[in-house]
């Protein structure tokens, strides 16, 4: 399971990257020769976002995590590594959750309420879809790396 979401992420995030990358280069191309291309600069900010979000959950399928060093440190000092571990663990996991549930709260109200955006002529709040998309597996990586280590990945004893 853990391969397929690794990999299915990994696709992801190609993709959005590729894509942004291109949309890009057509806009400087366009520019070049006073050629409006208006849909670009909406296509890879909508790109930009997918691929961040995207990316950041297979940093949390990795663990490759950003964390405050100096903070953590002194808390696994005073509390010991498995809690501190734990609550981190809890933590982020709240988080991503209550983070899927307002995307689709958004959602919603989007469908409900659309934006649409000016040259593309779609409802923009579509976008929250892979925002959600991003944090529900984030929450998925964090649930089946919950038994490994914080840097080689190896399960703990």
């Amino acid at each position: 399971m853990q391969d397929i979401l690794r990999k299915t992420q990994l696709t992801m995030c190609h993709f959005f990257l590729a894509g942004m990358v291109l949309v890009v280069l057509l806009q400087v191309i366009g520019r070049r020769f006073n050629i409006g291309v208006e849909w670009t600069e909406e296509v890879s900010r909508f790109f930009f976002v997918s691929f961040v979000f995207i990316s950041a959950s297979y940093a949390t399928l990795t663990n490759s995590d950003l964390r405050i060093g100096m903070l953590y440190d002194l808390l696994v000092r005073l509390i010991g590594k498995k809690p501190m571990r734990l609550l981190i663990f809890l933590l982020l996991i709240t988080f991503d959750f209550m983070m899927v549930v307002f995307c689709f709260q958004n959602l919603m109200d989007g469908i409900r309420y659309p934006s649409i955006s000016p040259s593309l002529g779609f409802n923009t709040n579509y976008l929250y879809a892979l925002v959600m998309l991003g944090f529900l597996m984030s929450a998925i990586g964090r649930l089946l790396n919950i038994n490994t280590d914080d840097k080689s990945g190896e399960q703990l004893q």
